[in-house]
């Protein structure tokens, strides 16, 4: 069975930040200062198409997938996708199938390849250390590209959002290419019902089966101290490590473990009993890594001080020069901040995954009432679906921030959509790759950061352009330790 490999242990974990805000570029710019750099891996199919439809500019995908395993796979993907010189401004993008309990060869294999692609370019031409982000709560994808990530040697696999319990086994599992099961969460599903199996077979991408892999470490993104010792405490589901993430960061956050609150402006309330006890965690031996809110020099000393390995920081490296958001949504961030005008807030509502989301209110953006009241609700991606059972004993996918109709003809209750927004299609266009709808209107973008912006203003005041580095928040975060 293989073993976790041996690998050096970075101070600075930069945050998976979806979609593609930490893509191979930003990852890359910090794996080759020493410290971890993160693939996001969410949607990592619908990423790597629509790059292609752009016309793969510099020509990144089409390197990475001429050294993919299975050159059939790469030649057909590119028969399908790419447009040389891209779709251009009033270009619509072909949608990818979604993917469900049993999706077809070719999206699994299409999958595969996009998180090895994602991989590969992060750690092409340097040594340093790349890790990928997944959610827990998006299941479908996850074994496919967490397969991908595998064969392009990928360092660590991080994993938050819902439990990762069964990440390890996984892991260990697709290093060895053998097949995993994932067990899907079907509404109105019984146990006994045996409908939530997902079964993935390495086999659908590489029929003959190389050499065992290289095991990265798998690390779990924990909110509470009972989960953290429920993971560590069983050998099954014991991860190499931890990341502690408190409230302030950006994306979905854990809700308050007590009752339900919210502030004047609808935001969730946490107090003590979500304070996480950082010395009973790191009673458990494994190394700890620390976040939300810890992206200053100041906060790295006080993390190590405690006797974490480290801090990982999303919001920091979210406003430099190398992530991966849209330049003009970059450039709007980045003068809110300076001027003190952006308000992050965090929303129990807007993510149909049911997890508090925090949102910059930005102009233009679907937190401008006028441009979400514009958007006419539709479902093309899917990746935020959630599977339930229907009456004839079938398997169907739903999401309140689908068309109301269709949400409640598949049994969906109409007070879930109340607030909803599509966070695939608005995450997409954040990252400058909006689809543009029949009649010319492209879909609005939707901005996700941390609270803490004070290291966000002081490295662009202290940069000679409008903005700063990946390397330079790098060297920033580490300036307090020797």
């Amino acid at each position: 069975m293989a073993t976790a490999t041996a690998l050096r242990q970075p101070v600075v974990i930069q945050g998976g930040m979806g979609v593609a805000v930490s893509d191979w570029r930003l990852a890359r710019a910090v794996s080759v200062t020493g410290q971890l750099g993160v693939v996001s891996g969410t949607a990592l199919d619908v990423l790597l198409t629509r790059r292609l439809q752009s016309g793969d500019p510099g020509g990144h995908v089409r390197r990475a997938l001429a050294a993919f395993p299975r050159p059939e796979v790469s030649r057909w993907i590119l028969d399908s996708y790419f447009v040389e010189g891209g779709i251009g401004a009033e270009g619509r993008f072909a949608q990818v199938p979604r993917h469900t309990l049993s999706s077809s060869v070719r999206l699994q294999e299409l999958t595969v390849a996009a998180g090895f692609a994602e991989v590969f370019l992060a750690k092409e031409g340097h040594d340093g250390l790349v890790g990928i982000n997944f959610l827990r709560k998006i299941e479908l994808p996850l074994p496919a590209t967490l397969y991908g990530a595998l064969l392009a040697g990928v360092d660590f696999v991080l994993v938050g959002a819902g439990s990762p319990a069964d990440i390890p086994g996984m892991v260990r599992h697709l290093a060895s290419h053998q097949p995993v099961t994932v067990s899907v969460k079907v509404m109105g599903a019984r146990s006994t019902d045996n409908v939530g199996d997902l079964v993935f077979d390495p086999a659908v991408a590489l029929p003959q089966r190389p050499a065992t892999l290289p095991m990265p470490r798998v690390l779990a993104i924990v909110a509470s101290t009972d989960l953290a010792r429920g993971l560590a405490e069983n050998p099954e589901t014991r991860p190499d490590g931890f990341v502690v993430e408190g409230a302030a960061a950006g994306g979905h956050n854990a809700p308050p473990r007590g009752p339900r609150r919210v502030d004047e402006i609808g935001q969730p309330v946490y107090d003590e009993r979500d304070v996480v006890d950082v010395a009973d965690i790191l009673s458990l031996g494994l190394p700890v890594w620390l976040a939300g809110g810890y992206g200053t020099p100041d906060k790295v000393a006080e993390a190590l001080a405690l006797g974490a390995a480290g801090v990982q920081v999303g919001t920091l490296f979210a406003y430099s020069d190398e992530s991966g958001f849209d330049a003009d949504v970059k450039a709007q961030m980045r003068e809110k901040a300076v001027a003190g005008e952006l308000q992050v807030r965090a929303d129990w509502r807007v993510s149909p995954t049911g997890f508090p989301f925090r949102v910059a209110d930005i102009p233009g953006t679907l937190t401008d009432v006028t441009v979400r009241a514009a958007r006419k609700p539709v479902c093309d991606l899917g990746v935020l679906r959630s599977a339930y059972l229907k009456a004839d004993g079938e398997v169907d996918y739903r999401c309140p921030a689908e068309p109301l109709a269709q949400y409640v003809r598949k049994g969906g209750r109409e007070m879930n959509t109340e607030g909803r927004l599509c966070l695939c299609n608005a995450l997409f266009a954040s990252a400058g790759f909006p689809q543009r709808r029949p009649g010319g209107a492209s879909e609005a973008p939707l901005v996700t950061s941390g609270t803490d912006l004070e290291p966000v203003v002081h490295l662009i005041g202290a940069s000679d352009g409008p903005g700063y580095g990946a390397a330079d928040a790098v060297a920033h975060l580490l300036s307090r330790i020797s």
